[in-house]
């Protein structure tokens, strides 16, 4: 797929394409760095515990919370 803008553009805008037997990376490790919608850039956020069917209102509790401050922090969700 080819960009549909003029040669002389300028912008932070980038097509990636990719087919289903390679996809698109961004960031190729975690310690790179990645945002959207204008935020700071942060690295990779640590792995969430998954949690059983057991688990309690304080557990869920703190993996929800958890899972917003790394949404938030890549700027997928307003702060």
């Amino acid at each position: 797929m080819s960009n549909p803008g003029p040669a002389s553009t300028q912008s932070d805008n980038f097509l990636f394409t990719g087919d289903s037997t390679d996809g698109v990376q961004i960031a190729g490790a975690a310690a790179d760095k990645l945002a959207f919608h204008g935020s700071t850039p942060v690295i990779q956020a640590a792995a969430i515990t998954n949690l059983g069917n057991a688990a309690t209102g304080t557990e869920i509790a703190t993996a929800v919370n958890a899972i917003l401050v790394a949404l938030r922090n890549k700027g997928l969700i307003a702060t």
